[in-house]
C-alpha cells in the first residue's frame, strides 16, 4: 500500500516542482519601468468611442474603441525637440508600417492619439498618408522624463515581441 501511494504521489510532486520552477523565471524584476503604448484614431461624431483627455491642455478627444497599433508594433522610440516642443518619434515594425500607411490613407484629417499606460499623452493630426513607418507626436509630458520614457517604451516593446515569439 505504501509503495502504491509513493508511485501515485511522485508525479504530483514532480509536476508541482516543475511548475514552481517555470513560474519563478517569468517573474523577474525588470530593470526598467514597463510602458505600454497604444495608438488610437480619433472617432467622428457618428462613431462609438471613448473620451480621452490630454494632461496639460485638457483637450478632450473621442477615440475609436480599438487601438490600431500597440507596443508589439514599435521597434524604437527617440526623443525629438524643436520649435514645436518635446516629442517622441516612434519607429514601427515593417508589418505595422504597411498598416500605418493604409490606416492613414483612410483616416486623413483625424488625429492619432498616443496613450501611455491607458493615459492620453499626445496627439497628431494625419494630414497625409504616412509611408515611412514613423509616428512623430508631441507629448504633454515634462521634457526631462522623455529620454528615460523613450528607453522604457523601447525595452517594453522589445520584450513584448520576444515573449510573443516564444509562444
Amino acid at each position: 500500500m505504501l509503495f502504491f501511494r509513493f508511485w501515485l504521489g511522485l508525479p504530483i510532486v514532480l509536476v508541482a516542482f516543475f511548475a514552481v520552477g517555470c513560474a519563478s523565471g517569468s517573474n523577474k524584476k525588470k530593470d526598467y519601468e514597463p510602458a505600454l503604448v497604444r495608438f488610437m484614431f480619433e472617432a467622428d461624431a457618428r462613431e462609438a468611442g471613448a473620451l480621452v483627455r490630454l494632461p496639460t491642455s485638457g483637450t478632450t478627444i473621442k477615440v475609436q474603441p480599438k487601438s490600431f497599433f500597440t507596443e508589439y508594433d514599435i521597434q524604437k522610440v527617440d526623443v525629438v525637440s524643436n520649435e514645436f516642443g518635446p516629442g517622441l518619434l516612434f519607429q514601427l515594425t515593417p508589418a505595422a508600417t504597411r498598416d500605418l500607411f493604409r490606416q492613414t490613407l483612410t483616416n486623413q484629417g483625424r488625429r492619432i492619439v498616443t496613450l501611455l499606460n491607458a493615459q492620453a499623452i499626445g496627439a497628431v493630426r494625419v494630414d497625409r498618408p504616412i509611408s515611412q513607418g514613423v509616428i512623430l507626436t508631441y507629448v504633454e509630458l515634462p521634457e526631462e522624463i522623455l529620454l528615460q520614457l523613450a528607453k522604457d517604451i523601447t525595452r517594453t516593446s522589445q520584450d513584448a515581441r520576444k515573449e510573443l515569439k516564444k509562444k
